[in-house]
């Protein structure tokens, strides 16, 4: 019998696809709009730098906490 396993999906597949790790860093992202009142659309460059920056912030420290990591680990926000 052939595996099914390695077989690339197709646009459907790919769409309907859920992955739990995309899945929670765009709730974040969302979440982040609403809250600082953020139009993904109409944003400027600094305010989508901000959102971008403090989404990926916020989704390695929940990361970090579910996973038991140390958050003196996660890059801090704008450090580069």
């Amino acid at each position: 019998m052939i595996s099914n396993i390695n077989r690339p999906h197709t646009g459907a597949e790919w769409y309907c696809c859920k992955d739990s790790k995309t899945e929670r860093f765009y709730e974040i992202f969302f979440w982040l709009c609403r809250k600082y009142n953020v139009r993904w659309a109409s944003a400027d460059q600094k305010e989508r730098q901000f959102i971008e920056e403090v989404t990926r912030v916020t989704y390695e420290r929940d990361k970090a906490s579910r996973l038991g990591l140390p958050l003196c680990d996660v890059r801090p926000s704008f450090a580069f």
